[in-house]
Parts: structure tokens; sequence; C-alpha cells
């Protein structure tokens, strides 16, 4: 289809199907909120499910497959809480990025972004080595 070649008719009946699409998709989404209180947390699991077949996406397959950080760090700050906690554990000899990701399930590059964004502004973190921190306190 020649998007240049279209009759004001034409363009006018997409707009309308597009409109049309649009409230389908948001009564879709209403549905599937109500489901999810109806029938609880897992609901929502299976509606995420459904959007990824209905997409043609395959589910996760892997190792990592089965890990998810999204409960642990959903709330702003709680990546913070869940790094100053295991950094507070440690001691003085504090932990090493590739260990801290490993015990948090949580990828490497992630902690190391953090690390670098934060490290000025908490008090008491320091970079002991490459790659290595600890928390003073």
């Amino acid at each position: 289809m020649d998007i240049t070649k279209l009759t004001a008719k034409e363009f006018g009946r997409i707009v309308k199907l597009l409109r049309r699409k649009e409230s389908l998709e948001k009564k879709l989404g209403q549905l599937e909120r109500s489901v999810a209180k109806v029938v609880g947390a897992g609901a929502s699991a299976v509606a995420r499910g459904a959007n990824r077949i209905a997409r043609g996406r395959p589910a996760k397959r892997g190792r990592k497959a089965g890990r998810s950080t999204v409960r642990k760090f959903s709330r702003r700050g709680g990546l913070r809480k869940v790094i100053l906690a295991q950094l507070t554990r440690a001691g003085k000899t504090g932990l090493k990025i590739k260990d801290l990701a490993g015990k948090m399930n949580i990828q490497r590059q992630r902690l190391d972004t953090w690390f670098y964004q934060n490290l000025k502004k908490i008090r008491g973190l320091r970079k002991v080595g490459p790659g290595h921190y600890h928390l003073k306190g």
C-alpha cells in the first residue's frame, strides 16, 4: 500500500479503525486488571504470558530464566536498601560487585552503574579496590 496514493475516504477509515483499536486495548487492560483483583497476583503473570504469546515472543529460557528481581527491588530505593544491608553484613572487608551480583541475582552491569551513581551520595561508601566496595559505619 502506497501512503501517497491514499484517498481521504481511505484515510478516514484508517483513523476510525485505529481509534477503535485503542479503545479495545484500553478495555482489555481494564479487564485484565479486574481479573487480577479477583484471582490474585497470579493472574497478572498469566496475562503477561498471554500477551507474550499474542505478540509472538517466546518465554524466557536458559539458566537465568526463573530468576526475577522485580519483586525485591520494585519500590523506589529498594535496591539501595538491599545493597547497603549486604555491605553492612560484609563488614570492613567489603564485597566485590561480582559476588554481590551473584548473591542478589542481579546483573553485574546494573550494580556497576548503581555504585558509579551513588558513590558520592552515600556517606561511608568507599571503593577499596577495582570492583570492591565497603561501607564505613
